[in-house]
């Protein structure tokens, strides 16, 4: 596993030219193990994969160079959006992300339990915030309040 070639610079390469409106740190993490760990890699690699990338996230904040909240990663780099815009349009995949978040809350499609429902919220929430919506108009999306959208970020 490549853990050590891991650089801030690459990581806001990423942010800025992948993931331009910001991304959900998990997601993240999962881009780059997607490049470094592979399936012969040792046990616990994508654990040691995300110690290595929170701590360059967190030499990245303090150098101002990078803005975390709530879960979300965003490059300074890029304008931030305007609170009180109106959400991007909703596209398809987002659509979809949204019915199934809406199916589980109603407790119809596949399983039934709480888990389902945190973890179809946070795929919706998590799609929606990559594609450039703000968490507040995710959340209002979703039906939910912003503070229990963070949470859901934040729980995963």
């Amino acid at each position: 596993m490549a853990v050590g070639r891991l650089s801030g610079a690459w990581v806001r390469q990423v942010l800025v030219e992948v993931y331009p409106d910001g991304v959900v740190r998990r997601a993240l993490l999962d881009h780059f193990a997607a490049l470094l760990v592979s399936k012969r890699s040792s046990r616990g690699a994508k654990g040691r994969l995300a110690r290595r990338l929170y701590g360059t996230l967190l030499k990245l904040q303090r150098r101002g160079l990078i803005h975390q909240e709530d879960g979300v990663v965003r490059s300074l780099a890029v304008a931030a959006k305007v609170k009180g815009q109106v959400p991007p349009v909703l596209t398809a995949p987002l659509e979809r992300l949204l019915f199934k978040a809406l199916l589980a809350e109603d407790g119809q499609g596949d399983g039934h339990t709480a888990t389902t429902l945190r973890d179809a919220r946070w795929a919706f929430v998590a799609g929606a915030v990559e594609s450039g919506w703000s968490l507040e108009q995710a959340a209002s999306t979703l039906g939910i309040k912003a503070v229990e959208a963070g949470q859901i970020l934040a729980g995963r």
